[in-house]
């Protein structure tokens, strides 16, 4: 009996300095301190993008001769009225029928020339295209610093400057 109370408080003891061991080292006690930077060297990943892009090219247009004038119908018209009349003077329908031809044969007629005028010219015609393209963007830096004489490589999100904060942890060598 004796040997198992002893036992137990043997372990009791091992248990509570096991554990004040593994409260130091959880949390050991630190101080707050400033490092020089010695260099910085910029970290880059490519990544794709998607840009709005205006492509432009020639291009050959046919334009026709057509014009949006009425007149050779019209002339046509009065024309072909007046033959008409000059056929039949004893009622309007020679003048009406002579006019409506008139006007008919006037219309080919500038349909005919206008294919005849017709040209072709070089435009220029843009338009906006997606274009995926890939970028080198920084993504961070590899800071090499100083502290206490010794050098030490570390990894920022940001431009560390000449200088940045350290925190440094002190333990007892055993």
């Amino acid at each position: 009996m004796k040997s198992k109370v002893y036992l137990a408080t043997v372990l009791y003891g091992l248990t509570v300095i096991a554990g004040s061991a593994v409260v130091n080292a959880a949390s050991p006690p630190s101080i707050n301190g400033e490092a020089r930077v010695i260099s910085t060297t910029e970290r880059y990943v490519t990544v794709r993008e998607v840009r709005p892009t205006e492509e432009c090219r020639e291009v050959q247009v046919n334009s026709s001769g057509s014009t949006s004038s009425h007149t050779p119908e019209l002339l046509g018209a009065i024309l072909g009225g007046a033959i008409g009349k000059e056929f039949d003077d004893s009622s309007d329908a020679g003048a009406l029928i002579g006019g409506l031809l008139g006007a008919s044969i006037a219309s080919d007629m500038e349909k005919k020339n206008a294919k005849n005028k017709g040209s072709s010219r070089t435009e220029i015609q843009c338009a906006t295209v997606n274009r995926e393209v890939e970028v080198r963007r920084v993504d961070g830096y590899d800071v090499t610093y100083e502290y206490d004489g010794n050098l030490f490589t570390y990894k920022m999100n940001y431009y560390p400057g000449t200088t940045i904060p350290v925190r440094v942890f002190v333990l007892p060598v055993q």
